[in-house]
């Protein structure tokens, strides 16, 4: 009889450990059919394709936390892209999206150690989005493309000090663990420890959500040149205010190169209106204006085009209109088709593309694409 009482104990104590520790599956499928055009080497373009990912980024994550005792909470985050359309992994690392573990208490507040969000990155895509169609991504953006995730961070999250108000900060060793070259050029882990300040980066973030009104700003600033003292730096600030009939956002970005007089810095701003037009339709549309947007660059493999953020100082007309509207119908809870339009009105020494294909737009040419898609979360 004491055997068995003893028994039922253990089993009792180590259910209460299990029931207190959790590890969710968790992912999304994102497929569509869409068509781009653009005009590269002077002659118009078209791309007709199935693609991965416009609405949602495909993706396959496992998240969990376990709870320490005293308020204190371990937890952890892996996260890697998956290709809808092929069934591949996004890039050359299986966890690209995030890789991170942490501790967070109510009184101290939150601690991330690993590969995660850019403070700045969450904050746009929370705000206007970070996919192909988006303003952010196809003016290349810092916070949107460049640097929409980093390596080797340290994340703080203050605990709540006033109700509605998230204060962030951010530390990176080196930003990009796997590039020694390329535009912007970082270095790795081992030739950062040898005393090289390429690639350290640090940000700030402040969000605020008080009933329908939602604002924030952001910053991010990264040693961008080995030899000169020069910075990546960008700067995003949003207000949003919900109507019920429309929920309405005005946005501002602006990224520079501190220290490099040859290059303009690259401005974004615009405004974009949710209109919930029916019973699980919510239809998207807005305007946005990007201001010196000339020039383009490869992405760290060197295979495609990522439009620039940065282009040459003096270099007039080198600005571009970008118009975008997007239908959501949700067929449940997880499930949603949807529909992107996003045309690109480029001035007569601006280039920038959807998606960039495979080149650069030509200067002076319009780029829109169109892709009608599926997206499933589980």
């Amino acid at each position: 009889m004491k055997k068995t009482v003893l028994a039922l104990a253990a089993i009792a104590a180590s259910s209460a450990a299990f029931a207190q520790s959790s590890v969710t599956l968790y992912g999304v499928v994102d497929a569509s059919v869409e068509s781009v055009k653009g005009n590269a080497n002077g002659k118009s373009t078209t791309f007709n394709r199935v693609s991965s990912g416009n609405l949602a980024v495909s993706r396959l994550g496992f998240k969990g936390v376990e709870d320490l005792g005293g308020g204190l909470k371990a937890k952890f985050q892996l996260e890697a892209t998956v290709s809808a359309d092929t069934g591949a992994s996004a890039s050359g690392r299986f966890f690209d999206r995030a890789a991170w573990v942490g501790l967070a208490s109510a009184e101290a507040g939150e601690l991330r150690i690993g590969r995660q969000d850019s403070l700045i990155g969450a904050q746009i895509a929370e705000a206007i989005g970070v996919q192909a169609y988006d303003a952010s991504v196809v003016a290349g953006t810092l916070g949107g493309v460049t640097y929409r995730r980093i390596d080797n961070a340290l994340t703080y999250i203050a605990p709540t000090f006033v109700p509605g108000l998230t204060l962030s900060a951010q530390y990176s060793t080196t930003v990009d663990s796997t590039v020694t070259g390329g535009s912007p050029a970082v270095l790795n882990s081992a030739e950062a420890l040898n005393g090289s300040k390429l690639g350290r980066a640090y940000g700030f973030a402040a969000d605020f959500v008080q009933g329908p009104l939602s604002a924030g700003a952001s910053y991010i600033n990264v040693n961008s040149s080995a030899r000169l003292q020069q910075e990546n730096v960008g700067l995003f600030a949003y207000g949003a205010y919900d109507l019920g009939v429309a929920k309405l956002t005005a946005f501002y970005n602006d990224d520079t190169n501190d220290g490099n007089r040859a290059v303009n810095g690259n401005r974004l701003y615009g405004f974009q209106a949710a209109v919930p037009v029916a019973t699980g339709l919510t239809v998207t549309g807005g305007y946005a204006y990007a201001k010196n947007v000339t020039g383009y660059v490869f992405n760290t493999a060197g295979t495609s085009v990522i439009n620039a953020a940065f282009g040459a100082k003096g270099t007039k007309h080198d600005n571009a209109g970008i118009i975008t509207l997007k239908a959501q119908y949700d067929l449940s809870k997880r499930t949603a088709v949807y529909a992107l339009f996003t045309e690109v009105q480029n001035g007569d020494n601006a280039r920038l593309a959807i998606t960039a294909p495979s080149s650069p737009t030509t200067n002076d040419k319009s780029s829109r694409g169109v892709a009608v898609g599926l997206r499933h979360a589980f």
